[in-house]
């Protein structure tokens, strides 16, 4: 029940709005239809400015490569603001 509530919160955003977001002060990326905000993280990843390859738009298959290991998956979690609307 928890997670319904959890995710009826969640912002909508447009694939234009997460687009206006492509720099590495202000990075936001798309993976499997959800939003992140990685801004604050953009300095610690550990593939440096790799991330920003995806700014502003959708990082699924990026993501899921084999370069990252599984506690990535726990990680991102932190950075969800919102989902990518259809």
């Amino acid at each position: 029940m928890l997670l319904q509530t959890q995710k009826k919160q969640l912002a909508k955003y447009t694939k234009a709005e997460v687009a206006a977001h492509n720099s590495q002060k202000d990075c936001w990326i798309v993976v499997k239809g959800k939003v992140y905000d990685v801004s604050s993280y953009v300095e610690e990843h550990p593939g440096g400015l790799a991330i920003l390859k995806n700014a502003g738009g959708d990082a699924t298959e990026g993501f899921h490569g084999p370069q990252h290991p599984p506690r990535v998956f726990d990680i991102i979690d932190d950075f969800l603001i919102g989902e990518l609307m259809d």
